[in-house]
This record gives C-alpha cells, structure tokens and sequence, in this order.
C-alpha cells in the first residue's frame, strides 16, 4: 500500500513538473509564486499548452497561498464563474477576491463590490459596496468607472448625479470603453452634468459607433436621417440592425415603407417590423397592423390587422390604433359591425 502511494505522489509530481516544463517554466523555479502564476495565465490562456482550467486552478491556488496578489485575483474569477470543471464556489471566490483586494488589486475590488452589492457569499452591505467600486475606479479599472457613472445617472445606491456620472463616464470614455462613449454622447446631447454640445455628442456618438456599439449605431442612423442623408443613415442602421437592435430595424422597415431610397420596398418593410417587433419596438406592431389591413407583401387581413391595433393600443394607448380600430369597427371590417345609435328626442 505505502509502495502504491508513494507511486502516486511520484506520478502527481512528475506530471505537475511535466506541465511547468510544457508551458516553458524551468523546473526549479516551480515553487516561485510568480513562475506559478505564469503558468496558470498559460494554462488559462492556453498558450503554449491546451486551455485547461483545472490546471489554471491549481496553480494559480499554489501562487495565491503564497500570496501572491494577481493569482489570487484569476483564483478568485475561476471560482466565481466555475469555469470548465472548476467547481463554482461564490464562497471560495469572495474569499480571494478579499485577499486580492486587501493587496491592491483593483479589478478585485469591483468584484468584491458587486458581491456586497449583490448578497453572494456575503451579506448585502451597499455602503462597502460602493467603498469597493469607488477605490476600484480611482484605481483605473474601466468595468468600475463605467458602472461608477450608471450609479450616479440612473440613482442606484447614491443619489442621482449627473455632475458625477458625467466624471466616471469620461474617465471611461477616455479609456476607450464604447459603452460609456455613448452614455457622453448621450449627455451632451441632453445637456446633463455639462452644457450641451452637438458637435461633442457626435464626435462619441462616432466613437462608439466606430467600435461596433449598436446604440451608438442607431444614433448615427438617426442623425443622418434627420438630415436627409439616407445613405449614411442607412449604412449606420443597418449596422445596429445586423447587432438585432429594433429600433434600428423599426426605422429601416419605415424607410423602405416610405420609398425613402428611392423606390418603395414593401417586402423589405415587412421583414423589418417583424424582426423589430420580436425585438421589442412596439411602433412595428402599429405597422404590421397596417401590412395587414392594406395587403401590403400580405394576404389582406383584417382579423390579424384588428389584432395588432388591438395590441398596439394595449401597450401604448396610441390615438392612432384607436382611429384604426373605431374604424374597423364603423365598417365591419374583420369585426361584427358596431354603430352608436343616438335616440329620437
């Protein structure tokens, strides 16, 4: 028994140094923590060797108990998201998230935030939340000033400020991070927490756009379209389309249903307002009621018209789907014909 153990260990041993000499680690250096690290971020990254999250595990563990900082960080992410066989473990996660943290590790403050934040591992604590996401944005962390700047725009967990929004969100923008380009986009459009300056609203808007953001894309289409320029305003909703952003869909069905291109493009319209109303634009229900009841790429269809109007006033009590309907109605027209009638006298 004890000859079948010490095989094992030996065999454990052996193939650990295996790995460390496969990912290009000289075998001496395999109780340094940083050489552990780099072997893990290998193991991660799959670099060199196959992409293995166990063995990123177990070295990043062997680094983070000697306690080094950056491998207590990836420890931490693994045991959080239980990538590959990893097992999942908010419990372990928070613990080297903490560890992490305590050593300076921004990124692992964020996370830790967004654990107190959320109840995981931890009871709920909002003020230590925001110590965590706070420390993490000064520190540089791009993902803790964008979410700094949606706190304070939208009021969650602070009071709503957009002087402070507007500064979390630069420094993001300014870091390159599309969402936040187009949230300053937003507020220069709108005038919140600076002046307003279409010229700065464009030029994120742009920004954004350029990195493939589809509600920078939309935006553009819109800008575009306002100005009469349908071919840039096409090329820029069709981009926020193809990413299956409805309002971007709404808009090009309409373009095509107005002949905005130059010619009308019925068939074009109709797979639009479908694709935007499964992507949630209530407009394109309006219209698809209007495909039906005209016969438009449709079979005419008053029933299924009736049953958009109807939709479409439930959602938005629009005046329109109510003319629709009382017109219908007046008519007979997929319905049992209803008429007011006033009395004599």
């Amino acid at each position: 028994m004890k000859k079948f153990v010490s095989f094992f260990v030996m065999a454990t041993f052996l193939f650990n140094v295996t790995c460390a000499m496969a990912a290009g680690v000289v075998n001496e250096n395999e109780k340094d923590p940083d050489a552990q690290y780099e072997i893990g971020m290998k193991f991660m990254e799959g670099k060199e060797v196959g992409k293995n999250y166990v063995q990123a595990y177990n070295w990043f563990k062997k680094a983070a108990l000697q306690g080094h900082a950056k491998a207590q960080y990836e420890l931490a992410g693994l045991c959080a998201s239980g990538a590959g066989n990893v097992h999942q473990s908010d419990k372990e996660a928070f613990k080297w998230y903490e560890k992490a943290a305590a050593q300076g590790v921004g990124e692992a403050k964020y996370y830790l935030g967004e654990m107190y934040e959320n109840a995981r591992a931890t009871e709920k604590n909002v003020e230590k939340a925001l110590k965590y996401y706070e420390e993490s944005a000064s520190y540089g962390y791009v993902e803790a000033q964008y979410y700094m700047g949606e706190l304070y725009y939208n009021g969650n967990l602070v009071r709503k400020n957009y002087e402070k929004a507007y500064k979390w969100y630069l420094k993001a923008a300014e870091q390159g991070d599309k969402r936040a380009q187009f949230c300053l986009a937003e507020m220069y459009k709108k005038g919140e927490g600076t002046q307003k300056n279409e010229e700065k609203a464009l030029q994120y808007y742009k920004e954004s756009a350029n990195q493939g953001y589809a509600k920078a894309e939309n935006e553009l289409g819109s800008y575009y379209y306002d100005r009469g320029n349908y071919k840039a305003a096409l090329k820029w909703y069709d981009e926020a389309a193809n990413q299956g952003n409805a309002d971007a869909e709404y808009a090009l069905g309409l373009i095509y249903y107005k002949g905005e291109t130059g010619r009308i493009n019925l068939a074009a319209s109709l797979e639009y307002f479908r694709r935007a109303m499964v992507n949630g634009n209530n407009d394109a229900i309006f219209m698809l009621g209007e495909m039906y009841y005209n016969g438009y790429e449709v079979d005419k269809d008053y029933v299924e018209a009736m049953d958009y109007y109807t939709e479409y006033e439930r959602l938005t009590h629009s005046s329109d789907a109510q003319y629709m309907m009382g017109k219908m109605y007046y008519e007979g027209e997929g319905v049992k014909k209803m008429l007011r009638l006033q009395k004599n006298g």
